[in-house]
């Protein structure tokens, strides 16, 4: 089996508020947007959650979307800057560098590093 790509759907409930995250906040272009689901060019889509989660659920985490870069710690301050809230900032361990945020849904999202 060989795999050509992977898209990440992440599901949300305000997916007008999610969009201006992805697209103003994290610079993500928009390739495609319906009424219900926004595809990005970086290979990540939004697509509105069927029906709402409760409040506890937003805790648990299916899936995490991992962004690649190359300087953690530059993209980390940028963030920070545009008001981002990390709960784990820049760290190494074997020799890749990551930093893990929330978007604006509750879902994870990373920045890695591989040195």
């Amino acid at each position: 089996m060989r795999f050509h790509g992977v898209m990440a759907m992440v599901m949300v409930q305000d997916i007008e508020r999610a969009l201006r995250f992805y697209r103003d906040t994290l610079g993500f272009t928009v390739q495609d947007e319906q009424e219900d689901w926004v595809l990005f060019q970086e290979g990540v889509s939004l697509g509105l959650s069927p029906e709402p989660l409760p409040e506890a659920n937003l805790a648990i985490n299916a899936v995490m979307v991992t962004l690649i870069v190359e300087d953690v710690a530059a993209c980390y301050n940028e963030m920070i800057q545009q008001g981002v809230a990390f709960f784990l900032p820049p760290t190494t361990d074997g020799g890749i560098t990551f930093a893990t945020f929330r978007d604006t849904e509750g879902n994870l999202l990373q920045l890695m590093e591989m040195q």
